[in-house]
């Protein structure tokens, strides 16, 4: 459970503050304040005082440094935030996520030549070849679906030599 803070001008969850989130951050990352800057767009000196606790970012920093941090706005700005919300969010939409388990699931190298084949010919034509196919092959199932169930030993006598 969270302790709440006692100073009266800062009521709020005792949490990591700003500083302290990019410290960690920079530290993973192999950065440093000069670095940070460069890469974030914010200015050297902004960065030292944000650093030491002088200052806060305004929104446009702010967003500068979370993103060149790979972290959400929400998560920098939160002091009461302990960890980033976004940070195990898949990064694939369902649709993607799905056909890249479709694409697991049958292997690289069927998966690999799947995609040649829809660069090279086209993916109207691909989908329509697609679709043809399964048409033929729901017809196929249905055929065997609805033939008439043979006893194993019936067929076996059918197709001896008499």
């Amino acid at each position: 459970m969270r302790e709440f803070s006692t100073e009266p001008e800062t009521a709020t969850l005792a949490g990591m503050e700003l500083k302290d989130k990019l410290l960690a951050q920079m530290s993973r990352m192999g950065l440093n304040g000069q670095k940070l800057a460069r890469i974030s767009g914010v200015s050297d000196s902004e960065i030292s005082r944000i650093l030491n606790g002088k200052s806060r970012p305004g929104l446009e920093n702010a967003y500068r440094l979370a993103k060149a941090m790979g972290v959400t706005l929400d998560y920098l700005a939160d002091d009461a935030l302990e960890a980033d919300p976004g940070a195990n969010a898949d990064p694939l939409s369902p649709d993607e996520r799905e056909v890249l388990d479709l694409a697991q699931g049958i292997g690289l190298t069927r998966a690999s030549r799947i995609l040649e084949n829809i660069r090279i010919i086209g993916y109207e034509a691909a989908m329509r070849r697609l679709l043809e196919a399964k048409a033929i092959a729901e017809t196929d199932e249905d055929a065997r679906a609805h033939a008439p169930q043979v006893p194993l030993a019936a067929a076996a006598r059918a197709s001896s030599p008499a």
